[in-house]
């Protein structure tokens, strides 16, 4: 019935007369159909969200009661009825697909107060240097595309617009851009919902004066040697996904409103805890839309504040052992943890509540938890801990879990984040030999590569 369809759609964009557009629109109706054979043949959107924290994930502060990580042979067990670490309570309901990950190194990043591109993308990277290579949100926001094909939200203080944190890139010396404004990222992402007038005259006299720009600049090219052409294909490229972005949301007018998120104080409010939120009510709203399959949230960097927790210094002194009134550093840690799970326990229940297929959304999608920089605010990156919701239909092994890989040192450890990595590849549809670069500290190459078979599902 969907192929039918697909050949429907495709037999109508042929006998579409469009006169002098139709020169301009061609590639965007390529791209339209061959969307459309994508979705006939992988039938159902596989989505993909990354929270990432600073100053470490605390493994000793995720394990469930009875289970511990950091000895000489794997710890594979059932959650059962085991009791979750305190401040994860929120996820309970959502332990039947939930995989708390340990043992896991990442060695072959720079360690220190954060791994920056190295934590999403398994290898060096520094806070002032452009990436080496494409992080998994990248490489799966290419192989799961969509209007936008990546979104980034960063909790700021309300004043940054955008911001490129060094944590997310498409490839080599291309980073991702993060929206930090919470009213700005609505404007981009739903904006289209809330403008006057008729949205697809405004949106296709808008996309007219790209492709002019976009003329102009192929004229440019022909003129200038191999290196200065080079350069200028980035341009192109962002004019040619404006034009086709705005044409793609004229057709999803009733779906934006249905699911947009409500506009409410959040965006505005002094507290960019409040800002975090509405990101996360953002992000939920533009995978259930499906404006995007891969969404990325960097929840805090080292400068950020969770004065609306009631937490005075910021992250980087509470790192350093900072308390705020009666509150220790470690319980302010865990309370900012326990928001985290908290906001992405909430994502999970309005995904659950969206049917889809035989099930819901939340069968479609992994939600992964980690730090930018392992398990310390002065990291060694020996031990990189994870927490997944989801399983991706079965693809992903697990249905209520805990997996802890032998640790750092010991002779049966060879498991890197580069293998989790390669692993959200595979269940993606997407596989790789591996992902990321080895760590041949511990061993050869050949050692390394590969995804985690013991999270493979048979599906």
């Amino acid at each position: 019935m969907l192929v039918r369809s697909m050949k429907s759609r495709r037999s109508i964009l042929q006998s579409v007369s469009l006169g002098a557009s139709a020169l301009a629109l061609a590639p965007f109706l390529n791209r339209y159909a061959c969307s459309e054979e994508v979705v006939a043949q992988t039938q159902t959107p596989k989505r993909f969200m990354f929270v990432v924290k600073s100053s470490g994930l605390q493994a000793g502060f995720i394990n469930p009661e009875g289970l511990q990580h950091g000895g000489d042979s794997i710890v594979d067990q059932s959650l059962g009825d085991r009791k979750l670490a305190e401040g994860m309570e929120s996820l309970d309901p959502f332990r039947n697909r939930l995989t708390i990950l340990q043992g896991l190194s990442g060695r072959m990043c720079n360690p220190g107060h954060s791994s920056h591109y190295g934590a999403l993308g398994a290898y060096k990277a520094g806070a002032h240097s452009q990436p080496a290579d494409a992080t998994i949100d990248g490489y799966l926001s290419q192989q799961l595309p969509s209007v936008f094909n990546h979104v980034g939200l960063k909790m700021g203080d309300g004043s940054q617009g955008t911001a490129y944190p060094s944590i997310s890139a498409q490839g080599k010396n291309r980073q991702l851009p993060f929206q930090c404004n919470p009213e700005l990222a609505f404007q981009n992402l739903f904006g289209s919902i809330a403008a006057g007038g008729d949205i697809k005259r405004n949106y296709l006299r808008t996309g007219n004066v790209l492709d002019t720009m976009s003329e102009d600049i192929r004229k440019l090219q022909k003129q200038l040697p191999q290196q200065g052409r080079e350069k200028l294909d980035h341009y192109l490229g962002g004019f040619e996904a404006l034009r086709d972005r705005r044409l793609k949301l004229v057709g999803m007018q009733d779906v934006l409103k249905r699911h947009a998120p409500e506009v409410s104080d959040k965006y505005t409010s002094k507290f960019s805890t409040d800002h975090l939120e509405a990101h996360f009510d953002m992000a939920t709203s533009a995978l259930i839309t499906g404006i995007t399959n891969v969404v990325t949230i960097h929840t805090c960097d080292l400068n950020s504040s969770y004065q609306g927790l009631g937490i005075t210094p910021k992250v980087h002194s509470v790192g350093h052992g900072a308390s705020s009134g009666s509150m220790s550093s470690q319980e302010c840690r865990n309370l900012i943890r326990k928001f985290h799970f908290n906001l992405i326990s909430e994502v999970a229940r309005k995904l659950e509540a969206v049917p889809e297929d035989d099930g819901t959304m939340l069968d479609n999608t992994v939600i992964v938890y980690v730090s930018d920089n392992s398990d310390k605010h002065h990291s060694t990156a020996t031990e990189w801990p994870m927490v997944v919701v989801g399983n991706m239909a079965g693809r992903l092994k697990s249905k209520g879990r805990y997996l802890a890989y032998p640790s750092y040192g010991k002779a049966d450890h060879h498991h890197t984040i580069g293998n989790w990595l390669t692993t959200l590849c595979h269940i993606a549809g997407a596989p790789v030999d591996h992902f990321g670069q080895p760590d041949f500290a511990i061993g050869k190459e050949k050692d390394q590569t590969g995804p985690l078979s013991e999270l493979l599902g048979s599906v």
